[in-house]
């Protein structure tokens, strides 16, 4: 199961979770559009769901029952705004009357508890994916705040959409192959993990997030977690880092994703470098990263793996090639 934290304004509350629906807004600029899509390509049925009401805290619990899809029919009164990339939920658990206070999640942040929902970029997104340990450490302060069991309820307006698509997801590419944007890799792979794909290239993992912030004023591309469980206790042993470039990959790229990695090293590993598996897909690599994937690992006996991209030639697929 995968936690997600959804943005939302005061007056927009109420009718979102009355419907049992969240709505993330369209842009102008295709791009854009395709790095939202990528980020819902992530949730999948039966993931939990927090809000974040902006200036009052976070509140949950609900739990993903459908979705995600496309759907334009209006979502709010007065709004001009579609809100057309949407999922459905139900609530879970219990009734948490008393969300988690903003301090309360500063405080976690200041712990190093929570690292992927990032109160300094909420003007540029409405969806974060989070850890399943940052979603477990929100839910212990709901259960804190609310001590007193009371069932979850039920929608009361229940959201019900006349026709439901599939999230706009295109593979459309410039004339020499590549994708046109960067986002629309981006869903893919995310689309692909939230369909158990690719385990045979990447090892099973359970936390899929994309677009994840980091100290250096950028975001990590995809960030996953592997976990697995024997007699009952889940064993974190390894993280995943993976930069995408639509085109060739340069030695800026390269320095990029190893800044990730020692980053990740000592924020999440405790040090253990070998815990983390760094990878770039792209649609060439250029000959210095070649040379510097060799040499370290000769050196280091430490791999930064080197995945290429080929869209087929009907659009449908992508082919992925270990370098």
């Amino acid at each position: 199961m995968g936690y997600h934290i959804f943005v939302v304004k005061q007056d927009n509350f109420e009718p979102c979770i009355e419907k049992g629906v969240y709505g993330g807004a369209a842009a102008k600029r295709e791009a854009t559009n395709a790095e939202i899509i990528a980020s819902f390509s992530a949730i999948r049925v039966g993931d939990f769901v927090f809000f974040y009401v902006t200036k009052e805290g976070v509140y949950g619990l609900w739990q993903v029952t459908q979705g995600p899809f496309y759907d334009e029919e209006p979502l709010f009164e007065a709004s001009e705004q579609l809100f057309p990339y949407r999922v459905c939920f139900k609530p879970t658990v219990r009734k948490f009357s008393k969300g988690v206070s903003l301090v309360d999640i500063l405080d976690l942040r200041d712990k190093g508890k929570i690292w992927t929902f990032d109160l300094g970029a909420m003007t540029k997104k409405n969806h974060y994916p989070i850890t399943s340990q940052e979603g477990e450490e929100i839910i212990r302060l709901l259960l804190r705040n609310n001590p007193l069991h009371s069932s979850p309820g039920r929608i009361a307006r229940l959201y019900s959409p006349l026709e439901t698509r599939s999230l706009p997801l295109t593979l459309e590419c410039r004339n020499t192959g590549q994708l046109r944007f960067e986002g629309l890799l981006n869903a893919w792979f995310t689309r692909s993990f939230a369909q158990g794909r690719l385990r045979e290239l990447i090892g099973d993992y359970r936390d899929v997030l994309n677009y994840v912030p980091t100290s250096f004023n950028t975001v990590m591309d995809l960030f996953l977690t592997h976990v697995t469980t024997l007699d009952s206790v889940d064993i974190l042993h390894k993280f995943t880092c993976m930069e995408l470039k639509t085109g060739k990959v340069t030695e800026r790229d390269l320095h990029q994703i190893v800044k990730y990695e020692d980053w990740l090293t000592r924020k999440l590993a405790d040090g253990d470098s070998e815990m983390i598996q760094s990878i770039l897909v792209g649609f060439d690599f250029d000959e210095k990263v070649l040379e510097y994937r060799d040499r370290r690992k000769s050196i280091e006996e430490k791999m930064v793996r080197l995945i290429r991209y080929r869209v087929k030639e009907d659009k449908s697929d992508i082919v992925l090639t270990e370098v």
